[in-house]
């Protein structure tokens, strides 16, 4: 398996945890010991705190601050710490940046949150293991995300002008990076700092003008409490076992805004909002014709209102949070990926590709036919915000008659953890692979497209090297003792059409019966999510088995006869111990995907589907398709 700070960290976290727990010491200076020449002696190997307290000279103004606020204390035990320590000058650049003579002239609060800024509690990162541009997939302990930027000279910026002055200083229970510049994380809310950015003035004024700024507002869910939770979880780090479980400890919205700058419009023929809400009408008023006499801005059918809520996401996705932190080891690297996101605009997606032979990211809404695209301005991108993170995009970025013909007529696949806006918002999804393996537990409500029975405990997992699961993740449901999990998920909206729809999942012993339902209806027999494809009533047969069926295409009709289809041979197991010999999931009998049916839908829309546990045991989701019948015939197997 490929070397990830993921999984190496995690280990470190979970070291730290157990000695904490287990031995409750502050302020122990850690000995390691080397026999050189036959000589034993001890190496003195200070903590973070220790470390800055000896270096005055460099730190002793975050130091003072650490005392002050208590933080020092936690620095000073066992853990696990990445520190981005401003020194000296940093601090003195700072305080003149605020008017400030000092630390002195701060409240404790405020001097609280400054530390918290460059503090990310529970994993170890060195330098090497950063991205080289974009946000280190953990947030700090204020909340918020802490970017880099790999310079050509071999620099790194840190939330884009803290230069990294001396890099991977190792100490006990962590590592720091000191800084030429204290970070000041954004705070206001998106909508307060898209206002003062000029480079998106026509924007912000339509954004304003169709009344969907005031959609932009939502921080935190203050009434979600974790303590009330507590008793979900069952294995804890310090049981030391494979994985382990824990809860998120806030639920938090967000915001992700897609903008055409004003040389992006005026390139386009667009220079005032007049001439906006003219384009808009060219463009939505011949997909909606029904629609085209509404004028008034703010109505969520005008066509002005559609183009800027297009643009708008009630998920915070970074850059890299578009597909690439999807791209874990499990995915097969010679296949594109894709990613659906459903935004602000009625009823709509926009498709983000990972083109792999054209190198090309985030790719949104490509027709191949004319090989156009809409691209973000990698060097405009990431613009943090309180609440979210905006980027400029390089192109009109429109749900034309194009774009809706592409959607609707091609297969739409939707990891289980694409679905909901909780998982993004509160840095669950897009961790990578984590060894041991974290899963979160989400309290019945936590998750809006959710609605569950009492007894019905539901969970995501991360990824983990032995998973064999679409981009590495899934959705795992179980019940209460002596009861049945009972559940309904909300789909992303879906054009029109008629399409063949199918539920993705692993099998193994551990899972229990269930029946499925689609928009309410009962789909065929009850699943067995126990049986794998070798069993004699789904006929699986792996393809190279049979010299008379080398592909497996012959047996492929068999088991879609019988409401079964292989897994799609885009992903596998990075590390094959749970599912030997296997190059991917299509030659797995674990993998399946079971056909719910054929359904026609008049209009484009959100749908259901609904799980009722028959027994006892787990249940797991993977990912959901819609497959246009009129592709059916010619649909390849990835």
């Amino acid at each position: 398996m490929k070397r990830s700070f993921f999984s190496t960290n995690n280990n470190r976290l979970w070291l730290g945890s157990l000695l904490l727990g287990s031995l409750a010491l502050l302020n122990l200076t850690a000995c390691d010991s080397d026999d050189i020449d036959g000589n034993l002696y001890t190496k003195i190997v200070p903590n973070v705190g220790e470390y800055l307290n000896d270096y005055p000279a460099a730190y002793s103004e975050f130091t003072a601050i650490l005392d002050t606020t208590g933080v020092m204390g936690l620095l000073s035990t066992y853990g696990s710490y990445t520190c981005f320590v401003p020194d000296n000058d940093a601090m003195a650049l700072y305080y003149q940046s605020k008017g400030k003579q000092g630390w002195r002239d701060f409240e404790t609060d405020s001097l609280k949150q400054f530390a918290y800024d460059h503090i990310i509690m529970g994993w170890t990162i060195h330098a090497n293991e950063f991205p080289k541009a974009g946000r280190i997939p953990y947030i700090s302990m204020s909340d918020r995300y802490i970017s880099i930027n790999l310079q050509e000279n071999g620099d790194l910026l840190v939330n884009g002008n803290a230069r990294v002055k001396e890099r991977d200083i190792e100490v006990h229970n962590g590592i720091i990076h000191r800084i030429e510049m204290a970070l000041n994380p954004v705070r206001d809310g998106i909508l307060e700092v898209v206002a003062k950015d000029s480079m998106f003035g026509l924007f912000y004024q339509a954004l304003e003008a169709t009344g969907l700024a005031d959609s932009l507002l939502d921080e935190e869910d203050k009434t979600y409490d974790p303590e009330l939770y507590e008793d979900l979880i069952n294995t804890r780090l310090e049981d030391k076992n494979w994985f382990y479980e824990t809860l998120p400890q806030r639920r938090l919205f967000g915001y992700t805004l897609l903008m055409e700058s004003d040389a992006t419009f005026a390139a386009n023929g667009v220079t005032d909002l007049p001439s906006l809400i003219a384009k808009a009408a060219s463009i939505y008023d011949e997909v909606y014709p029904e629609d085209a006499g509404i004028k008034a801005l703010t109505d969520r059918r005008n066509s002005l209102n559609r183009f800027i809520a297009y643009h708008l996401i009630t998920k915070e996705l970074g850059y890299t949070r578009f597909i690439d932190d999807y791209d874990t080891d499990q995915m097969i690297k010679t296949r594109d990926m894709y990613e659906y996101i459903e935004t602000m605009c009625p009823n709509t997606l926009i498709e983000v590709r990972k083109r792999r032979s054209a190198n090309g990211v985030n790719v949104i809404n490509w027709d191949p036919t004319t090989n156009t695209s809409v691209k973000i301005v990698r060097s405009n991108s990431d613009k943090e915000a309180g609440n979210g993170v905006y980027h400029e995009i390089d192109n009109l970025l429109v749900y034309s008659k194009e774009v809706h013909t592409m959607l609707s007529t091609k297969r739409l696949r939707f990891d289980s953890s694409s679905l909901f806006d909780e998982l993004a918002n509160n840095n669950m999804r897009g961790r990578g692979v984590t060894d041991p393996n974290l899963r979160f537990l989400l309290p019945r409500g936590y998750l809006k497209r959710v609605t569950s029975s009492e007894q019905t405990t539901l969970g995501y997992l991360t990824g983990y090297p032995k998973y064999q699961n679409y981009e590495g993740d899934e959705i795992f449901l179980r019940a209460k003792k002596g009861s049945l999990y009972d559940f309904t998920i909300e789909s992303l909206p879906i054009p029109e059409g008629t399409y063949e729809v199918r539920f993705g999942y692993g099998a193994n012993s551990n899972r229990g019966v269930a029946q499925l339902y689609f928009d309410g209806e009962p789909c065929g027999v009850p699943l067995n999510l126990a049986n794998l494809g070798s069993d004699a009533a789904i006929g699986f047969e792996a393809p190279g088995t049979k010299d008379d069926d080398v592909d497996g295409f012959q047996n492929d009709k068999m088991m879609r006869n019988r409401g079964y289809m292989k897994a799609p041979a885009v992903f596998r197991a990075p590390n094959d111990e749970w599912f030997k010999g296997q190059e991917d999931s299509r030659h797995s009998p674990n993998l399946l995907r079971r056909i719910l049916g054929i359904f026609r839908f008049t209009e484009a829309g959100t749908h259901t589907l609904g799980v009722k546990g028959l027994s006892g045991g787990e249940f797991m989701f993977d990912y959901l398709e819609f497959v246009p019948t009129s592709i059916l015939e010619t649909e390849d197997i990835y």
